[in-house]
């Protein structure tokens, strides 16, 4: 399956070379596919409602969600993406309830990347 090549900063497409909207490859593809996958919410998707993290009834609005809950459905969404056989979510959770952290991940052909969420 490919995917299109969204710019880091903006996450709008991009053209190659030759005019084209350019595709993702290699581990930048199964990186972006994480942060696609960690970012969607469940019942978001037309055609799959079961997919994506149950934001809105488990972790938003409801108090103090436990971080380790939060951690599991991130990497959850990390191995969904084929191709990626482990993921590592690092959480942390500042004073002003901010969340910052990023996923550590390895491909089955033995790359590694890091996703910032």
């Amino acid at each position: 399956m490919k995917t299109l090549f969204l710019m880091p900063g903006s996450w709008d497409l991009a053209i190659d070379a030759r005019g084209n909207i350019a595709i993702a490859e290699s581990t930048y593809q199964q990186a972006q596919d994480i942060a696609s996958a960690c970012r969607t919410i469940q019942k978001d998707l037309y055609f799959n409602q079961s997919e994506g993290i149950p934001y809105l009834t488990q972790i938003l609005g409801n108090g103090r969600y436990p971080l380790a809950l939060y951690r599991k459905y991130l990497q959850d969404a990390a191995l969904s993406v084929p191709g990626v056989v482990s993921a590592l979510p690092e959480l942390q959770l500042d004073n002003d309830r901010i969340l910052r952290g990023q996923i550590k991940f390895t491909t089955s052909d033995n790359q590694t990347g890091v996703v910032g969420l």
